[in-house]
């Protein structure tokens, strides 16, 4: 089916069948039609989560949860992949319902009816990641369909109500479909190809927006809702590296390497968090449609990164009273902090757009040296790699308070060199 039949017809279903709903579509505690919030409100104001949206985001901290554990359980190369791509459909579930929200949510009954039942397919995706992670993947496959199918039908319904959201849904509709019928496809095929039919899908899911830019120029993102909810979900990802070291010191008995692994563990989390909260500038959001598309996707790696450091600090702190710190798990915890420290430099690089900005440089700089530090951290040892990551993260907040005027998310700009 061509994009323009796809729109045709249900065009054509709307006039056959759209006044028998004629009254179902006026506003009442029953029904209130999606919106555009953009274009119908200020977009100057500031506007915040909901409650449905926060409760929405709890069964994402089962989820994430979830892959760290796997992670935990295999600290190894292929196991890392494994985590690296479940999480991109983790991540990309709730970036749908998300840009949904913030686009058309007018939190009228269906609208909550259709988020709960997003809720549940997303619960039983969590479910599954364990069986995942031991290559029982026909079950993830069917439950990430039906958390995508949820979302379609919520852009649906905003396709039925909002001729103005129409050019960019007759995109995302009929491209988020395919990508739910190759999953679907992919349950009954044999890996490694379902695998390769999982990469295509993926890539229809994500590239989609990239690929809309104009499109999406018409119906725009809020500027203040969209990086709160992202910081939100860090906050969730967040919320594992502390878990790690909660979970890591229940399994071990205190004693001072322990205890100092944990301490450790909790000031990398403390200031990667004062590094993100403080120094990573949300406002790009609202400059160009590919500076707010950079900012979303560099989360990724960031996120992967950072849910990685939860499953590493776990393990470290074991393995001070284990067999030692392994060449695994060090390389989980310095490539972690890695990805992270990369995606902040991505991020202040597309704020600054100079390459002589010291923050980028000293960004970029953390990055190397965590990656440096994973490929010898067997050899150091847990205490010392870790004092060595906190150190540096350290004096990085330093040099950061020492040159920006204020608190809080930075201003464009920062130390040029020269």
């Amino acid at each position: 089916m061509t994009r323009s039949t796809f729109a045709d017809g249900l065009a054509g279903l709307r006039l056959t069948v759209g006044p028998l709903f004629h009254d179902m579509a006026m506003a009442s505690r029953w029904h209130d039609p999606p919106r555009l919030r953009v274009l119908e409100d200020d977009e100057e104001d500031e506007r915040h989560a909901t409650w449905l949206e926060l409760f929405f985001d709890l069964v994402f901290v089962v989820a994430v949860a979830q892959l760290a554990d796997g992670l935990a359980e295999d600290p190894s190369v292929h196991g890392f992949l494994v985590f690296a791509g479940l999480f991109v459909a983790v991540w990309w579930a709730w970036v749908g319902y998300t840009f949904y929200a913030d686009r058309f949510d007018t939190d009228d009954p269906p609208h909550r009816v259709l988020m709960i039942a997003g809720m549940f397919a997303v619960a039983a995706l969590s479910s599954v990641i364990p069986d995942a992670f031991h290559g029982a993947t026909v079950s993830f496959a069917i439950a990430y369909a039906g958390v995508r199918a949820v979302v379609v039908l919520l852009n649906a319904r905003a396709w039925w109500h909002l001729p103005a959201a129409r050019p960019l849904l007759n995109v995302y509709i009929p491209a988020f479909s395919a990508s739910i019928l190759l999953f679907l496809v992919s349950a009954a095929v044999e890996p490694p190809y379902r695998y390769w039919l999982w990469a295509v899908a993926l890539t229809i899911d994500l590239g989609t927006p990239l690929a809309s830019a104009e499109r999406i120029r018409k119906v725009p993102i809020h500027g203040s809702h969209i990086p709160e909810r992202v910081g939100l979900f860090t906050i969730i990802v967040f919320g594992e590296s502390v878990l790690g070291v909660v979970v890591g010191t229940t399994t071990v008995s205190w004693g001072i390497e322990s205890g100092a692994a944990a301490a450790l563990g909790f000031a990398i989390a403390g200031a990667l968090w004062w590094i993100y909260f403080d120094y990573v500038d949300s406002s790009i959001v609202k400059r160009t449609i590919a500076a707010g598309q950079t900012y979303l996707y560099a989360h990724l790696p960031l996120l992967i990164g950072l849910a990685a450091l939860g499953a590493g600090v776990k393990l470290a702190i074991k393995a001070t009273q284990d067999t030692g710190l392994t060449d695994e798990v060090s390389w989980i915890i310095g490539g972690g902090v890695a990805l992270f420290m990369a995606s902040v430099a991505v991020l202040h690089l597309v704020t600054t757009h100079s390459g002589r900005d010291v923050d980028v440089w000293l960004r970029l700089g953390s990055a190397v040296l965590a990656l440096g530090l994973g490929a010898v951290g067997e050899d150091l040892g847990v205490v010392p790699l870790l004092a060595v990551l906190a150190a540096a993260l350290a004096a990085q907040i330093v040099v950061e308070l020492a040159h920006h005027d204020r608190h809080g998310h930075a201003e464009p700009g920062g130390i040029e060199i020269g």
